[in-house]
């Protein structure tokens, strides 16, 4: 698989994990306890800054399956999005030493905090060496 099929294997991806993982905890499946004060509140706060990022993703993918330069503004989008999403839930569990208890369910957000700076800053230079600025 080519760097083309990668980065739109990443935005499908990304698009259908954040919608999958709201589902599970909407549904209850993946249950929210506030392990913190405060922390069910923060936590909840991300379904619409999750859904812009998905939503860029798509986007980003569709127009770079059709060609349309479009891609790349949307494929920065989603990947200043996702950087911005893994550095403020890194600090959070950072400030609050969640970062350090190693639960299950935290090596879940951990993993989802590795995904969002690794892939973020993956689409961001892949869209970026195609920007052409002059």
């Amino acid at each position: 698989m080519g760097s083309k099929g990668i980065v739109l294997s990443l935005l499908f991806f990304t698009a259908a994990g954040i919608a999958i993982y709201w589902i599970l905890v909407f549904s209850g499946v993946f249950e929210i306890a506030d392990i913190v004060p405060g922390y069910k509140d923060w936590f909840m706060s991300f379904p619409l800054a999750d859904g812009w990022i998905a939503a860029c993703a798509l986007l980003s993918a569709v127009y770079f399956l059709k060609g349309n330069p479009a891609a790349r503004v949307f494929g920065i989008s989603t990947g200043s999005g996702l950087i911005f999403l893994g550095l403020y839930a890194l600090l959070y569990g950072f400030n609050t030493r969640l970062l350090f208890n190693v639960t299950a369910e935290e090596l879940i957000e951990i993993a989802i905090k590795l995904y969002c700076l690794s892939v973020g800053s993956y689409l961001i230079m892949y869209f970026g060496k195609t920007w052409n600025c002059a």
